[in-house]
């Protein structure tokens, strides 16, 4: 079978394309990157040669050049989220597949701009959490019956980033209007994959917020802590205290604090209260769709009174840098494995998504 073409938005020498989607992408015959857009000729030119692409893969340096070429069938965009809406809907507009990062656009509004171009075929966003073996874990020993009946879970976590630094590479993140920070990247990837583990949605009438920026400015440095300004604006929420009840009737109690965690503790703790015991879910970070080295599940058997630890699902792909694991669950979804397919999360359900954190914030 011939590999899906890929054309590849947003493969620039460094950042979060390269560690994540590259490692799968060079070593499968399911795929085959043919093109790369980037902000110029040039710096596409630089990426096919920094990450050893052949030299026949395609330089360009608009989303239309891409979208217009006939031997790409999947474009893939890993751009900030500010610029997908440019970036993918000419794409779409020619009836290419597309696979686009999470959020799909800056705000509600433009994320069902760019879903009303989707003409046919394939469009995914990338909340990969959904294909994580620690997710399927959850889901699995909940479904075994070992908990009992769920009774209600809370899941606090730490940004790391909303704290009282932040570096230039990611200082949008400060910038609401940019539609990237810690409500729709942190908590948008958390509660998808607290939905997908207990294997239920929000509802979105039983659910409210409390979000407020306790740090309105911050400070800017360089990567290697120099200060650029001591009073950086941050205008994004950075303590976030969202309540829930899914479909299901389990209430749900969800925090983000901005900043580290207090030292010595993870800085994501999940627990799933059950009539036999209690889940914990525990990681140095709040990305369980990328995953940590530390992440773990413990259970509490209440009645034996003896905590045990879980042993978390592995397969083929658990070779690959932790960074590239669930994004290569996400490809194999798209190239027809049965298991993965059933966990991709299309453009409708991605505008759901969009709908309940917008009406969180309302």
């Amino acid at each position: 079978m011939a590999p899906i073409r890929v054309g590849f938005i947003g493969l620039s020498k460094t950042g979060w394309a390269p560690v994540s989607h590259l490692p799968y992408l060079k070593q499968t015959d399911k795929f085959e990157i043919v093109a790369i857009q980037n902000s110029s000729v040039e710096s596409a030119r630089e990426a096919i040669k920094i990450h050893g692409l052949p030299e026949a893969t395609k330089a360009y340096g608009s989303p239309e050049d891409i979208a217009n070429d006939p031997n790409v069938d999947l474009v893939v965009c890993s751009t900030r989220v500010d610029r997908h809406n440019a970036g993918i809907i000419p794409s779409l507009k020619a009836g290419k597949d597309v696979y686009v990062e999470w959020p799909l656009g800056k705000s509600l509004a433009d994320a069902e701009e760019i879903a009303s171009h989707k003409k046919q075929g394939v469009a995914i966003v990338g909340l990969q959490a959904r294909q994580a073996p620690i997710i399927a874990t959850v889901r699995d020993f909940i479904g075994s019956g070992k908990l009992g009946d769920v009774l209600s879970s809370t899941c606090s976590g730490y940004g790391v980033m909303g704290g009282d630094v932040a570096m230039e590479a990611v200082a949008y993140f400060a910038d609401k209007s940019v539609g990237g920070n810690l409500l729709t990247i942190h908590s948008g990837h958390a509660l998808d994959w607290v939905q997908a583990g207990l294997g239920s949605t929000f509802e979105p009438t039983k659910s409210n917020a409390l979000m407020t920026v306790r740090r309105p400015f911050v400070k800017l440095t360089k990567a290697d802590g120099t200060v650029i300004s001591d009073r950086h604006p941050q205008t994004s929420e950075d303590t976030i205290f969202i309540n829930g009840v899914l479909a299901s009737s389990v209430p749900v109690q969800y925090t983000l604090r901005g900043g580290a965690p207090f030292k010595g503790t993870p800085a994501l703790d999940w627990r799933i209260l059950g009539t036999k015991g209690e889940l914990r879910v525990t990681a140095s970070g709040v990305f369980l769709q990328i995953g940590y080295p530390d992440q773990k599940i413990e259970f509490f058997d209440s009645a034996a009174d003896q905590v045990t630890e879980v042993s978390i699902k592995a397969d083929e792909w658990d070779k690959l840098p932790i960074p590239a694991r669930n994004v290569a669950r996400v490809y194999e979804g798209i190239a027809g494995d049965a298991e993965a397919t059933k966990h991709l999360c299309d453009f409708d359900d991605a505008i759901k998504r969009h709908r309940f954190l917008h009406g969180l914030d309302s």
